[in-house]
């Protein structure tokens, strides 16, 4: 078979999947409405956005009633477990990226599969259990 415009259009569609989680706990509770603002702006026929808050376990969030869960303590390890189990359970690759809104805190070091491909967007400038390789971004230099 010869390609057709169909299928060159077909793979110019393919949707960028990009996964946004909330950190909970109490720090960052105040940024929600930001926070579904600037995931939501991702144009759909370019993006696959994904919401989850998580505090020490990961919540996914209905883009529409954008309730938040948790609201414990804070563990980014949960994270990565919780992507590394829906690549067990159904999805099909590791996003492309994965943006974490939080102050930086965390009982717990994440260990991602895929580093670089983690975006931090901190409320301080605490970066210990963040891996070097991520990309970090503080709240302070956008406003």
């Amino acid at each position: 078979f010869l390609p057709t415009e169909g299928e060159i259009d077909a793979s110019d569609k393919k949707r960028i999947e990009v996964w946004f989680f909330i950190d909970t706990s109490g720090s960052c509770y105040g940024l929600a409405p930001r926070f579904f603002s600037a995931a939501m702006s991702l144009p759909k026929d370019r993006f696959s956005v994904k919401l989850f808050c998580f505090d020490t376990k990961v919540y996914e969030v209905d883009p529409v009633k954008r309730e938040l869960s948790g609201f414990g303590g804070t563990s980014f390890a949960c994270i990565e477990t919780e992507i590394q189990r829906r690549l067990l359970f159904g999805e099909k690759a590791y996003p492309k990226a994965v943006w974490v809104l939080t102050d930086g805190y965390s009982s717990d070091a994440v260990k991602p599969q895929y580093p670089a491909k983690w975006h931090w967007f901190l409320t301080c400038d605490y970066r210990e259990c963040i891996p070097e390789e991520s990309t970090v971004w503080r709240r302070a230099d956008f406003e």
